[in-house]
């Protein structure tokens, strides 16, 4: 069963009704971040992709390894150092969107309170309200 006595079925419906899609990515082989002067390689990421009011958001998981990127010289070398992702509080779809429901805000901002509150469902809906 899933969130609250229902069906994984029923929340599949209900998510549908509120507009928000899930879908896990197969097959990712690397997600690459660049910034200007570095970038993140993510290996064997376990991607999940989620669209809510036609934007796409996409939840990245797995061993980060940084590659700082070199200047023009070709003398300079890149250093590498790998890091495993900080363990993140695994918020589940369900409760971020029944957060997102019962305080009108989006997916991600629900999310994001459910991670400040641990996981609880009513202070994230309560520190929304305020």
């Amino acid at each position: 069963m899933g969130f609250r006595g229902m069906s994984p079925k029923q929340m599949a419906r209900m998510m549908k009704k509120m507009g928000i899609e899930q879908k896990d990515l197969e097959g990712v082989k690397e997600v690459i971040i660049r910034f200007a002067d570095k970038e993140w390689v993510i290996s064997n990421p376990q991607v999940t992709a989620i669209k809510q009011s036609g934007a796409e958001t996409y939840q990245v998981g797995g061993s980060k390894t940084e590659r700082v990127l070199s200047g023009t010289s070709p003398t300079s070398e890149t250093r590498i150092v790998e890091e495993a992702l900080a363990p993140e509080i695994e918020i589940p779809m369900e409760d971020a969107a029944l957060v997102a429901s019962q305080t009108g805000v989006d997916l991600e901002t629900a999310k994001q309170a459910l991670k400040e509150t641990e996981g609880d469902l009513a202070a994230a809906i309560l520190k929304l309200r305020r």
